[in-house]
């Protein structure tokens, strides 16, 4: 658990944590993502600015601390002092994780999943090396997963080789040179990229067949966390495509439903003792963040940390072991 914290971050942070549930609440200015950067800082090396980027340089992160000053943060976990810059890898940061995998693409979901998920069972895929993959990782979904990467970042190398060698090819012909040995190595860097398209195809058949056998497993595990009035979260498949959204259509969700549906399926697919439930600063209404918050606190987790100008309605959150932090 987060006991602690100290830093600079945008002027002076200096708390005791009582609870791993945490309601940072204040009004818009006062605050709050001071309070989350430094936690960040501390348990992640980085911090996330509003629209949810990654910043991980020091030359950007110093801005968050007072002009003249060096930025310091120092978080205290479980009797134990950790600094920014120990590059710990104590915390995984969840909601972030699946935000991504959400918002990210049917690629991003689909790795998300196979990554992340515990259920497996046999695939065949008629390519030299797929048992060997599969010796290798004891689980047909790993194998799959480093099938569908490495045959990706093969079509990236052969792409990227074949645009070289169209330079090359245009520069000789301009300064009348040979280009047989340019020419011929684009043919072969092109049937590179037909054999790992070709095979990807193949795989990424074998995946949707893998993933919707699961689908059913994975809802059920996803609801678990997902506040009944939100909505229930489904799967859907349409032309090799996969998406996870809510209700009957699969509706795209957006806003706080996203931020919903990143809690439960982060809940039913990273949580334990390295997760640490970090909620993005979004407008909350009082009753769906009661709702968010009831679920939060049956998720397994090292820590829960949600950022609202608002409480929370028809939830006695306090006599249910929440601590409210007043930004």
């Amino acid at each position: 658990m987060i006991e602690a914290i100290y830093s600079n971050v945008k002027g002076n942070i200096d708390l005791q944590f009582a609870s791993p549930y945490n309601l940072i609440y204040g009004r818009n200015g006062s605050g709050k993502s001071s309070i989350i950067h430094s936690i960040e800082l501390g348990a992640f090396d980085t911090a996330f600015d509003a629209a949810g980027k990654d910043v991980r340089s020091k030359a950007d992160l110093r801005f968050l601390a007072p002009i003249g000053t060096e930025l310091f943060c120092h978080l205290t976990v479980d009797g134990e002092e950790v600094d920014w810059g120990d590059r710990s890898d104590r915390f995984d940061n969840v909601v972030s994780m699946a935000m991504d995998a959400l918002t990210g693409g049917h690629n991003r979901l689909v790795e998300f999943l196979l990554e992340h998920m515990d259920d497996d069972h046999p695939v065949t895929i008629d390519t030299p090396g797929w048992k060997a993959q599969v010796k290798h990782h004891g689980s047909y979904r790993k194998a799959l997963l480093t099938m569908m990467k490495s045959t990706k970042s093969s079509i990236q190398e052969s792409r990227k080789r074949m645009r070289e060698l169209d330079v090359v090819k245009d520069f000789l012909k301009y300064n009348n040179l040979s280009q047989w040995q340019a020419e011929g190595e684009h043919t072969r860097a092109g049937l590179r990229n037909m054999e790992a398209f070709e095979l990807k195809k193949a795989i990424d058949i074998e995946v949707i067949d893998f993933l919707k056998r699961a689908f059913d497993s994975l809802e059920d595990e996803i609801n678990r966390y997902l506040p009944e009035q939100i909505g229930r979260a489904e799967f859907s498949e349409t032309r090799g495509r996969i998406r996870l959204g809510i209700g009957e259509g699969v509706v795209v969700p957006s806003g706080v439903e996203t931020v919903a549906l990143a809690v439960a399926l982060a809940g039913a697919l990273l949580g334990g003792p390295r997760a640490l439930f970090i909620l993005p600063d979004r407008a909350y209404d009082p009753i769906t963040l009661g709702r968010v918050m009831r679920c939060l606190r049956n998720v397994p987790c090292a820590g829960v940390f949600v950022q609202t100008t608002v409480l929370p309605e028809d939830y006695d959150f306090m006599s249910l072991g929440w601590d409210l932090v007043r930004a």
